[in-house]
């Protein structure tokens, strides 16, 4: 387990660095600029999703051991028994436990993930004395637009993940539709 969360970390702060760099490339192409990154935001960016990710998995893994998408299979039969079912028979998909995940995922995880991510670039966006206020006022002013923006793609890429993506590789499969993701919340860290 220990070098399955280091492995989705290190690969989804990669995905995270690529995502900031996507957007200041774009950013310059809108600007009609000359491409000059700044690794200070794409650093933050990583180092926000080096702190993040862990915890994350550890909320996949939970969602997934409370509310199972399918059922344990049942044991195979004895060699001196005859099967009734096939043991290759895929389980049928519990749509109650699906749908229960979606909604704490989609209410407690997602309102606590905005926050962190916006309390942390607040925060370390800011200096001094200020950084407090600046993390508290990213808070407040963009909180409701980015939770409302998420619902736009979140709830989808959630119902895909819980039924068809193995609860080991959620958070990859996450980070990778994450870099458009992160792309936005990359412009909107700018502004």
């Amino acid at each position: 387990m220990a070098s399955q969360l280091f492995s989705q970390t290190i690969q989804a702060t990669i995905l995270s660095a690529t995502s900031n760099i996507l957007a200041q490339a774009l950013s310059a192409y809108r600007a009609n600029q000359t491409l000059h990154l700044n690794p200070t935001p794409i650093l933050k960016f990583a180092f926000y999703t080096l702190l993040n990710t862990p915890p994350n998995c550890l909320w996949q893994a939970y969602l997934e051991d409370t509310f199972p998408t399918q059922p344990p299979a049942p044991p195979t039969p004895k060699a001196t028994e005859k099967p009734h079912t096939p043991a290759h028979k895929p389980q049928p998909i519990n749509l109650a436990n699906v749908a229960k995940k979606l909604a704490l995922d989609q209410t407690i995880s997602a309102a606590v993930n905005t926050v962190l991510f916006l309390a942390f670039m607040g925060y370390i966006n800011a200096s001094g004395a200020a950084a407090m206020d600046n993390a508290s006022a990213e808070v407040r002013n963009k909180f409701w637009p980015i939770m409302l923006d998420g619902y736009k793609l979140w709830p989808l890429f959630s119902v895909v993940s819980f039924m068809w993506i193995p609860v080991e590789k959620r958070v990859l499969a996450g980070s990778l539709v994450g870099v458009l993701w992160g792309i936005y919340l990359s412009l909107l860290a700018e502004a």
